[in-house]
């Protein structure tokens, strides 16, 4: 997570490898196929050529592209940059079975589609998600640029933004790096692996790599204010609603816009062969959260709307976005994971008093409770659920070190954890 330029919470979870003896646990350095999320980079290269004057987003997509057939039975009419951008262009999603297959189309077998027409709906009839129209966005960044559209996305964003971790490559080194994406959960059956295949012409739309400080990097950069990769006048273009989806939210310019208690976030999920992936942002506020998995089943959507609901409720009681700098080593020596018979207990500190909430909750801090200190190792439940023990103390078990190994819940014993066996 990133709040302006400083990321403040960074952690892996869980396995990067979880097969046998190759077991690997999650690093900070651990990349992902990060899927559609590759649309922003491509969507933000695309602004930065209209900036120059390179692209126009109301021109049409075949005058940078000759090859685009300018007309089908199905859409009388040709398509632009915008329309493009925004998957209101009608063309078809993803083109083959290459998601099934592992076998992503060519830049040839792109064009020889474009021959017949790519378009299923005439032009701005429907918002239709499509992959094979982020590739056709590729084709005009390395048209419009005069060079590979890898090479444009490398010398325009990855490099000034210093990101690492993130590339088009498939490199031994970045193999190594990359965690192995699993398949969903099935009753009585171990998760399959899947092996890293490359995308080929849709690396505009699906192709990039990257990890999770990378990206808090990129969406710092794509902050109205940040200075960085385009104009406030550019950003506003992109993260403002184009189009209202037939389903929940709308869409941007390679955003997708949805609210959150109310408030809008912008951002992009993913989805690859064994990898779920999500970033967001509240460009007001600017914090911005990016979750990656590796499973095809992985939460990332639910787990950053979470995120970004707890920071709220964390806002309603503190007022800041940023850890409270009144909390001491007092407060902190007790927080930590108790696990008991009824469930477990999550203490942190908020707004300079201790919280307890249920990490099993899809919105934890909404019935958390808040202790106040009534003596050494002593704390009373001053707020909370009616149907729990508030009004009650809470006793901690403190060793000779003063570091608590276990704590008394109203009558509940419970006992302190390492976090990582809970990971």
């Amino acid at each position: 997570m990133v709040h302006g330029d400083r990321v403040i919470f960074e952690r892996g979870y869980g396995h990067a490898i979880a097969d046998g003896r190759r077991k690997r646990r999650v690093a900070a350095a651990t990349r992902y196929r990060i899927a559609s999320i590759s649309k922003v980079f491509t969507a933000t290269a695309v602004m930065q050529l209209v900036e120059r004057g390179l692209v126009r987003l109301d021109e049409y997509a075949r005058h940078y592209l000759p090859w685009i057939q300018p007309r089908t039975s199905a859409a009388p009419e040709p398509i632009t940059i915008r329309q493009l951008l925004s998957h209101t262009a009608g063309v078809e999603r993803d083109g083959s079975d290459h998601w099934a297959s592992d076998r992503f189309p060519t830049i040839e077998d792109l064009k020889v589609r474009a021959r017949n027409g790519l378009a299923v709906f005439a032009p701005l009839e429907r918002w239709k998600y499509s992959n094979i129209g982020y590739a056709i966005l590729g084709q005009v960044v390395a048209a419009a640029s005069g060079q590979p559209y890898e090479d444009c996305v490398r010398t325009a964003i990855i490099d000034p933004l210093q990101l690492r971790h993130t590339g088009f490559a498939l490199t031994r080194d970045v193999l190594g790096a990359l965690a192995v994406g699993y398949g969903r959960e099935s009753p009585g059956r171990a998760r399959p692996s899947f092996r890293h295949p490359d995308t080929n012409v849709l690396r505009a739309a699906a192709g990039l790599v990257s990890n999770a400080g990378d990206l808090c990097a990129f969406m710092a950069a794509q902050f109205p204010g940040s200075g960085r990769l385009l104009t406030d006048l550019s950003k506003r273009e992109m993260q403002r609603a184009q189009w209202s989806r037939n389903d929940d939210g709308q869409y941007g310019l390679g955003y997708n816009l949805w609210r959150v208690d109310g408030r809008e976030i912008v951002g992009h999920g993913g989805g690859f062969p064994g990898f779920a992936t999500a970033i967001g942002m509240d460009t007001e506020r600017r914090i911005g959260v990016a979750v990656l998995t590796n499973a095809i089943d992985g939460p990332a959507v639910p787990l950053m709307t979470g995120v970004f609901k707890t920071i709220h409720d964390c806002l309603a009681r503190n007022g800041s976005p940023l850890p409270s700098s009144r909390v001491g080593v007092t407060l902190r020596r007790f927080e930590g994971r108790y696990l008991g018979r009824w469930g477990d207990l999550e203490l942190v500190t908020v707004g300079g008093r201790l919280v307890g909430y249920d990490p099993r909750a899809d919105r934890p801090l909404q019935l958390a409770s808040e202790l106040e200190a009534r003596g050494p190792g002593r704390f009373q439940i001053v707020r909370g659920p009616g149907g729990g023990h508030v009004g009650e103390m809470v006793t901690f078990d403190v060793n000779t070190r003063g570091v608590p190994a276990g704590l008394r819940w109203g009558p509940n014993p419970m006992r302190r954890v390492n976090r990582s066996s809970t990971d």
